[in-house]
């Protein structure tokens, strides 16, 4: 255990920039390789998946941008393993509505990339996406029963007998919203759906916003040597002003896109019950229609009745 002295200086957690502002992580991650091979790894030991980072070789992230959703998001982090595996790497906190159609077309566009001509399709290297969502991807989820799960591992199975068809497509959803509420509520880190302490003590920094007990953060610092010098970069990074001054710029893009977004939503859902209630009242209408038309055919067939004995 990398344990820290307990003298580690204290930290003014509302001055630090939020990694989960795609920009902000961005450019920790890159910065920082050593953090971002412990975080991979601890993201695929949380998993249990049998796949152990020893370093990272960065590639340039960017890729066509062909729809409205993509010109707002940033393909965060692009990397290849030593084996030849290509790591995606997202950061999503504005809204997006069709997160996982866009998290699939950008691992298609990667995945396609990686082919060179003449290489043979069975040589092609997998290629993993990795999400950080701000909240469930999955309408399911929503559900009475079910569970805000904090970390899916999604891959193309058999859907009777799961039997994986290929490795060659691998998405990891890390759903940040359940996870502070998780801890929060437990007041620790100490939450079920952790199999592995080094992706909470990663998952905590990056949610640090959202953390309430800010002793769990500093805990981890004073636990894990790795955290405590990836806390004091992001003190480096929060201090320099020409990267607070791009992370404030686009911290107020995603808040005027989500604020666009969300009144876009509540018009849409004025909308929506206004056609509702229109479409209530053309039913009362087309009822009244009904019987007044009953009502006339009965009062005729009174009155050619009545006709019929004078």
């Amino acid at each position: 255990m990398d344990k820290k002295a307990d003298t580690v200086a204290k930290i003014d957690y509302s001055l630090l920039m939020d990694l989960r502002i795609d920009f902000a992580f961005k450019t920790f991650a890159e910065g920082n390789p050593e953090a971002l091979t412990s975080l991979l790894n601890a993201i695929f030991a949380n998993a249990k998946i049998n796949r152990v980072i020893k370093s990272v070789r960065l590639k340039n992230p960017n890729m066509d941008k062909k729809s409205i959703e993509d010109k707002l998001s940033i393909l965060d982090i692009r990397a290849e393993l030593e084996n030849g595996t290509n790591i995606l790497i997202e950061m999503h906190l504005h809204g997006i509505s069709q997160i996982k159609a866009k998290i699939i077309r950008s691992w298609a566009r990667a995945y396609s990339e990686e082919l060179e001509a003449g290489q043979k399709y069975t040589s092609q290297p997998p290629t993993v996406t990795i999400a950080f969502v701000d909240g469930a991807v999955d309408p399911v989820e929503k559900s009475v029963n079910a569970i805000d799960k904090i970390h899916r591992v999604c891959m193309i199975a058999d859907k009777d007998d799961g039997m994986i068809f290929t490795e060659a497509m691998e998405l990891h959803f890390i759903n940040m919203k359940a996870f502070a509420k998780a801890v929060n509520e437990a007041n620790s880190i100490n939450i079920k759906e952790a199999n592995e302490d080094m992706f909470v003590y990663w998952l905590s920094i990056i949610t640090e916003k959202e953390i309430v007990n800010k002793d769990i953060i500093e805990n981890a610092r004073k636990e894990k040597e790795v955290i405590q010098m990836a806390v004091s970069a992001l003190v480096r990074q929060s201090e320099d002003k020409i990267a607070r001054q791009a992370y404030q710029r686009r911290k107020d893009e995603i808040f005027f896109h989500n604020k666009e977004l969300s009144d876009y939503q509540q018009r849409a859902e004025e909308y929506k019950q206004r056609a509702e209630q229109s479409d209530r009242r053309a039913e009362q209408s087309d009822r009244r229609a009904d019987q007044l038309q009953t009502e006339n055919e009965n009062l005729r067939k009174r009155l050619a009745e009545l006709e019929a004995k004078a």
